[in-house]
């Protein structure tokens, strides 16, 4: 195959579990899991679990995705047309800001428990993001990616030292006292905003198409979502143990639990411990925010046509604004993330699953089905804050878009296969 050409294919099957963690365990499961810990005790542990069972989950179709050489969004093109290619990579844009809107959160709350002011804190977070996006990031991403290595180990550090051990060894019956506090409805959420998109995600399938050989490729889906599962604890663990010491000063914002017991460990080993962890976790999102701007920005730029099209500089702008305008919803960042996560899903799940069943496409034009999944789960999620009742939009506008898109999908469908049997002179 030409693609399999284009890859180079040498990952074993730790490497490739070792690079799907690394993709996974950044700012938003860190900060975000710790701040659903303080709302919903070891139920923080619900993001990384998703994610976890995500990567599971694209064990089942790794072996297809490996032999095809190319990850889903390209089939996408490749099966539907340049139209829905671009349309897509458009709609990318949608899942990527709550990604972005996470690490705004974690920048922000870094610098404000540095003492800094909130109106100035977002303000210099989203100056340093999108400065930090203009710069070549080759070796600054190892910078960021070794700033939050150093993190993972201060994490397990401050596990033993606020004696939380035990809370972690009983996370499991904890989870399940726990998840009553999110909510049924919630819960099905991130396991489908979060799982899905984990198991979908070109991010990850990079990894998975270098892999040596089939086998190697999904072994490595296992091992992720295996380590994944262990290491979901781990934050929610840490904030309940910190916060049950006496020496816990608290926190302003729910967002800071992470970065407050981490600053704390990291001034037992030393003096400056604390400014410096800080410091790191702050880069650390700086890079990670700075990555996915540009690949918002790629994403914009793949959706343009030769008719309109806008500087990287301006688009830049255009995607960190509208990832900034989903931090000021207020909601938690787990929740930031899912809020949008649904309705890129609703929009082009049904897409997908035909993409992925195989078999002759229908339709002549993919787009209205999708554009049906879209509108449909926008307009449940505005009915739902209209009328006052916020809690489970996102569930009904996944479902609302989802039904949306089938019944376009096979009203289409029937035209079409009518069309082709009657011909056009009995039309």
């Amino acid at each position: 195959m030409a693609a399999q050409g284009m890859t180079v294919r040498t990952l074993g099957a730790l490497q490739v579990a070792t690079l799907l963690v690394s993709a996974s365990y950044g700012i938003g499961f860190l900060f975000g899991s710790g701040e659903y810990a303080l709302r919903h005790g070891m139920g923080g542990a619900i993001y990384g679990i998703a994610t976890g069972a995500g990567m599971l989950a694209m064990a089942a179709f790794a072996g297809r995705l490996w032999h095809a050489g190319r990850n889903v969004w390209d089939l996408f093109g490749d099966r539907f047309g340049d139209r829905v290619r671009r349309l897509v990579a458009l709609l990318s844009i949608i899942w990527m800001a709550g990604v972005l809107a996470a690490q705004i959160h974690g920048a922000v709350a870094v610098v404000r428990l540095l003492g800094v002011a909130a109106p100035w804190a977002t303000a210099i977070a989203v100056a340093l993001i999108l400065a930090a996006s203009r710069i070549q990031l080759r070796l600054a991403s190892a910078i960021f990616s070794a700033c939050l290595g150093a993190s993972a180990l201060v994490l397990l550090y401050a596990l033993v030292r606020a004696d939380g051990l035990g809370i972690y060894a009983a996370a499991i019956p904890a989870l399940a006292v726990s998840l009553p506090s999110i909510g049924a409805a919630q819960c099905l959420t991130i396991a489908v905003g979060v799982g899905l998109l984990a198991c979908t995600g070109a991010d990850y399938h990079q990894f998975v198409l270098a892999a040596r050989d089939r086998r190697s490729a999904i072994a490595g889906c296992v091992l992720a979502g295996v380590a994944l599962l262990f290491l979901s604890f781990l934050p929610p663990a840490v904030v309940l143990a910190s916060i049950a010491s006496p020496a816990w000063p608290g926190v302003a914002d729910p967002k800071q639990a992470v970065p407050q017991a981490l600053a704390l460990a990291a001034r037992d080993i030393s003096a400056a411990g604390g400014v410096l962890m800080l410091a790191m976790l702050g880069l650390a999102a700086l890079g990670s925010g700075a990555a996915i701007l540009r690949a918002m920005e790629s994403a914009l730029e793949s959706a343009q046509t030769g008719v309109t099209s806008c500087r990287p500089l301006t688009l830049a702008i255009v995607a960190l604004g509208f990832a900034l305008a989903l931090t000021m919803t207020g909601l938690p960042i787990v929740d930031t993330m899912v809020s949008v996560n649904v309705v890129y899903i609703a929009s082009v799940g049904v897409s997908l699953v035909v993409l992925l069943r195989g078999g002759p496409t229908a339709l002549p034009d993919e787009t209205w089905v999708i554009g049906a999944g879209f509108l449909g789960s926008v307009a449940a999620y505005l009915f739902a804050w209209v009328a006052g009742s916020p809690s489970g939009a996102e569930l009904t506008a996944l479902a609302t878009g989802l039904v949306a898109a089938t019944l376009v999908r096979l009203a289409l469908g029937r035209r079409h296969r009518r069309e082709f049997v009657c011909g056009p002179l009995d039309r």
